[in-house]
């Protein structure tokens, strides 16, 4: 079955934080399949967030914890998420959904 697996940063487990998704507590991390429901596979938590904001360090961190995701979502476009969207495998995206079940439909209809 075709998936797509998908980090948003989260600061409750519920809500998408409203920063930058490397300044967040955790990390959401979901499978999203075509024409299925989409799981929460685990938590994980963000072992950068106290480090220094938008530096390439940070964003090597992150990468080398999230390697097992396809697309990175968050509230905020950061310098690191340009970066790695033009180096990386990674997909990041900036939403508007401030619930992760909001950013979680919107992202199901457009893999659909």
């Amino acid at each position: 079955m075709k998936k797509i697996r998908l980090c948003i940063g989260s600061n409750d487990g519920e809500n998408i934080a409203k920063t930058h998704m490397g300044d967040t507590e955790c990390f959401q991390i979901y499978d999203l399949f075509v024409y299925s429901e989409n799981k929460l596979i685990e938590e994980r938590i963000n072992i950068a967030k106290d480090m220094e904001h938008a530096t390439a360090e940070k964003m090597k961190v992150i990468i080398r914890s999230l390697k097992d995701l396809d697309v990175f979502v968050a509230q905020k476009k950061s310098r690191n998420f340009i970066k790695i969207a033009k180096r990386a495998k990674y997909q990041p995206i900036v939403v508007k959904a401030g619930k992760i079940s909001d950013v979680l439909k919107v992202l199901d209809r457009s893999f659909q």
